[in-house]
């Protein structure tokens, strides 16, 4: 039962996730973002793109800093006979709602 309750599963599965999420996030949230405070022009978008590297690494620490206290989180929030689906909706909150507070400070 423990295999079914956890994702991903391995190793190589918790890279390809991060490896996708991360990109997917960093290459559309990053761009919008600047180009809505400064203005939909390609400079703006051409300075967007050399931060995101540093953006994209800065993802990947905090997801990894949260993921641990996110598990432990969900294991108070959530009892152990709970489905697959509570589990997996309160573990997504949990670890949004830490990398905002991260973020919260971080960005200020």
């Amino acid at each position: 039962m423990d295999f079914y309750m956890k994702l991903p599963r391995s190793k190589k599965e918790f890279a390809l996730f991060m490896t996708v999420i991360s990109v997917i996030s960093v290459n559309i949230i990053a761009p919008l973002i600047t180009c809505f405070e400064l203005g939909f022009r390609m400079d703006v978008w051409a300075e967007a793109i050399k931060i995101m590297p540093f953006i994209w690494l800065t993802v990947i620490v905090l997801v990894l800093l949260t993921y641990k206290p996110a598990s432990w989180l969900t294991g108070k929030i959530v009892a152990k006979d709970d489905s697959f689906s509570a589990h997996m909706v309160v573990n997504i909150l949990c670890s949004v709602f830490l990398m905002s507070i991260f973020l919260t400070i971080i960005g200020t």
